[in-house]
């Protein structure tokens, strides 16, 4: 007998996942299998849940489509009641009246239930439980407990046999919020509410859109539960391992490693909040098919961008032309594709011209070089300078002075001497040696370099500034560049950064690269001139493809700013990596911040780990934050507290604000480390004063409270107030109370009620209430009843 899967499948806005045995089976043969789709939008006493009817449709679509269920044997319901809850799974008292019992076909039927709509805990017993349409968020008794609806499903797993399966897919959170932030279906606040975990037999396999006490969030774009749509477009074909075949089936394990990267990736990424799927283990496959309309084409965006990498990451022409030629209707990297084949052609002259270089040069044939070098012709000016280089080759002076103070990095250089680095310059020697070659031939505008040079490093400066002077008058790059440097910094010469900028711009016009990055940073700064965005980049970008690896990131940085609109991302990302394999930490840093969020590309979990620990190990302060933070949230791999701990440490010790936050949390804990309040209170204080508004937030709590010191009710006052003065809600609500009842300083009812206004406009429902007992009374203003009731309706639910 072949193999059968089932399904239970609820959606919504967040939830956690009890372990399941997985089977090795395969999912076919659904003539008689059965399913209840519920989407639970419209309610009367609560908010709505704006995409759950979408959610319904996009699974039932899936159902008839890929799964081959028959339409009749999908149960749509929309704004499910209570009575219509129980008249699908079953009562507590009897389990067998539901609609899935009735209908199910032992040994031949497949289920899956699918539910998008609210959850809410019952603050009380810990138990959750989904809210019907007509259902109560603070009324227990009027919600359909999931202890029941497992138990129910339970008995419907025994009725269907050990060849079929039972799945459990929950995209909503039970923490009593609605997904928007700040906002609370309960009456009474619940901040960190951890909800029960409801018993269920080890036959139902679970899928769960959220762990812990985060809530589950949406897919504005596509008008989905964020967990709902990363489903459907897994299934579609976007969570196959790569290299596996497109007709194939879909391994459970594939689909599971899609969910978790993809769904946290997304929620960072448009929320801002973390949101970390559980699902269980299993070994079935799903059939392949078509992506349902709700996900199409962000299914083909997907698609899209993982052959634009492909090809990139090819990093030769055919795999471009073919990206170009198969991309399709949807091909949003055509142009890019067309830039990187233009430079590949442009790379084949460069290179023809510099073998064509290398074999005359050594032969001293200038001349020939430039009769030859036809459109790209890089050495043009090399050659024009060496050729009176030839009948000077044999004055002992002019190589002396090559020897003693030739610069590795002069375009003008000879290249029969290896230069010397100007650490190690013998000034005095190289001074009587070119200034006796400078008088000999001053013709060679290196010889005048290589003078300024010996007297930069004797430390006379009006002298090298003078020598620099003729020779950058000459058209020598590397002493355009230095002179700059002396104009920039005030060095031997009075300070002129508008003069420096000039003299970088010559350099950089000549081919130096690092006056080409330096021009860059002045542009996109506004020294020495009007600010320059659009030129920085250009300049940046000229240095990033001369290797220079402080350009690469800085051209990278244009990228992902828009500095020329729009960003480009996908570049960014690119251009990051070469500059982190050059060895550049922040870029280490940057390369793993845009794999862990998806930017530009991917998300590739392990890859964004292994540069965080590269860029921490290079002392990257943000690398160690973001390297603790995974191993904190098990992002990329397992958690460990204790590595989380040490990261932590280490960022806040290099100066990472976020990482002493973090830190200071982590100390206030046992968790990964021995419990410390009095070093947690450091922290805080230490990232309060750096301007983290949460934990001056937290500062004020651990001075209100006596948490590691005394407590110092006029320091929590102050600190309260600047957090509430950064924006910080909870910081508002604590000042006011502090404020309201001259808590740490004299009482002010006027300033408590207006930080209790500001707490209230952006969301809290504490804030609302106080607000609301305020006016009502006359505290801190007139009495204002009127305004009063708007805002006592404001704080329920």
């Amino acid at each position: 007998m072949r193999a059968i899967l089932s399904w239970v499948v609820l959606a919504l806005a967040c939830f956690w996942l009890a372990g399941a045995t997985a089977q090795t089976t395969t999912l076919s043969d659904n003539a008689e299998s059965i399913a209840v789709v519920i989407g639970n939008k419209a309610y009367k006493q609560t908010s709505t849940v704006d995409f759950a009817h979408n959610d319904a449709d996009a699974i039932k679509a899936y159902l008839i489509g890929t799964l081959g269920f028959r339409e009749q044997n999908v149960h749509l319901i929309k704004d499910a009641t209570l009575s219509e809850l129980q008249q699908s799974f079953g009562t507590e008292s009897n389990p067998q009246i539901g609609r899935i019992w009735r209908s199910v076909v032992a040994d031949r039927s497949n289920v899956f239930v699918y539910y998008s709509g609210h959850g809410v805990p019952d603050l009380i017993s810990g138990q959750p439980f989904l809210l019907p349409q007509d259902g109560n968020p603070n009324i227990s008794e009027s919600g359909y407990g999931l202890q029941t609806l497992y138990r129910n499903l339970e008995l419907v797993r025994q009725k269907i046999g050990a060849q079929r399966q039972l799945i459990v897919m929950i995209d909503a959170c039970f923490t009593g919020e609605t997904g928007r932030k700040g906002e609370s279906l309960l009456a009474v606040s619940a901040p960190g509410f951890t909800p029960a975990r409801p018993r269920s037999g080890g036959g139902i396999v679970k899928l769960v859109a959220t762990s812990g006490t985060a809530p589950a969030n949406w897919d504005q774009e596509a008008k989905l539960g964020l967990f709902t749509s990363r489903f459907l477009m897994g299934a579609a074909g976007l969570a196959r391992a790569q290299g596996a075949p497109e007709s194939g089936l879909l391994a459970w394990p594939d689909l599971q490693r899609y969910l978790k990267v993809s769904v946290a990736a997304a929620a960072r990424r448009d929320s801002g909040r973390e949101q970390a799927p559980e699902i269980d283990e299993a070994s079935f496959a799903l059939p392949p098919g078509q992506p349902v309309p709700a996900v199409a084409s962000a299914v083909a965006a997907a698609q899209d961008d993982s052959n634009w990498q492909r090809a990139k990451a090819a990093s030769d022409r055919s795999a471009l032309e073919d990206y170009i030629a198969n991309c399709g209707s949807v091909c949003r990297y055509r142009e890019e594709a067309l830039r990187h084949l233009r430079q590949f052609q442009r790379d084949t002259q460069v290179a023809a011209d510099r073998q064509n270089w290398q074999r005359l040069s050594r032969e001293g044939k200038y001349a020939d070089y430039l009769k030859n070098c036809g459109a790209i012709c890089a050495y043009r000016t090399l050659a024009e300078n060496y050729l009176p280089d030839l009948l000077a080759a044999r004055d002992g002076a002019v190589r002396k002075c090559d020897e003693l103070a030739g610069s590795p990095g002069d375009l003008d250089r000879n290249r029969d001497v290896p230069g010397v680095a100007f650490a190690n310059l013998a000034a005095e020697q190289a001074i009587t040696a070119c200034q006796l070659a400078s008088e000999q031939h001053p013709e060679l505008r290196r010889l005048n370099f290589q003078l300024g040079r010996a007297y930069d490093k004797a430390k006379r400066y009006l002298d090298a500034s003078s020598a620099y002077r003729k020779a950058s008058d000459s058209g020598s790059a590397s002493a355009a560049h230095n002179l700059a440097l002396f104009f920039r910094d005030g060095e031997g010469l009075p300070k002129d950064e508008a003069e420096a900028r000039k003299l970088y711009e010559k350099a950089a016009l000549a081919g130096h690269i690092e006056a080409m990055n330096s021009l860059g940073a002045l542009l996109g700064n506004g020294v020495g001139g009007a600010k320059d965005l659009a030129g920085a980049k250009r300049w940046y970008e000229k240095a990033a493809q001369n290797g220079h690896v402080l350009g690469m990131r800085n051209f990278a940085l244009a990228l992902q700013n828009g500095w020329v609109p729009p960003a480009n991302l996908p570049e960014a990302r690119s251009w990051y990596e070469k500059a982190a394999k050059a060895g550049d930490a922040l870029a280490m840093s940057w390369t793993g911040y845009m794999m862990e969020n998806g930017q530009g590309g991917p998300v590739d979990l392990p890859a964004a780990k292994r540069w965080y620990e590269q860029g921490a190990k290079a002392g990257d302060a943000f690398a160690m934050y973001r390297l603790g933070y995974m191993f904190d949230t098990a992002l990329g791999g397992l958690k460990d507290p204790v590595e989380a701990r040490r990261w932590f440490k280490a960022s806040a010790e290099h100066g990472n604000i976020e990482g002493m936050c973090h830190y200071a949390l982590a100390l206030t804990t046992e968790d990964g480390g021995p419990q410390n309040m009095i070093e947690a209170r450091q922290w805080f204080e230490k990232a309060a004063r750096a301007g983290v508004a949460h934990c001056m937030y937290g500062y004020g709590k651990a001075n209100e409270h006596g948490h590691g010191g005394p407590a110092n009710l006029a320091e929590a006052r102050t600190w309260y107030g600047k957090a509430a003065q950064a924006g910080n809600s909870a910081g508002m609500l604590e000042y006011a109370f502090m404020l309201r009842y001259g808590k740490g300083g004299p009482e002010d009812q006027s300033g408590a009620r207006d930080w209790l206004r500001k707490a209230a406009d952006l969301g809290d429902k504490n804030a609302m209430y106080s607000l609301a007992v305020m006016l009502e009374k006359g505290q801190g203003g007139p009495v204002d009843r009127a305004e009063a009731r708007r805002w006592y309706q404001k704080s329920k639910p």
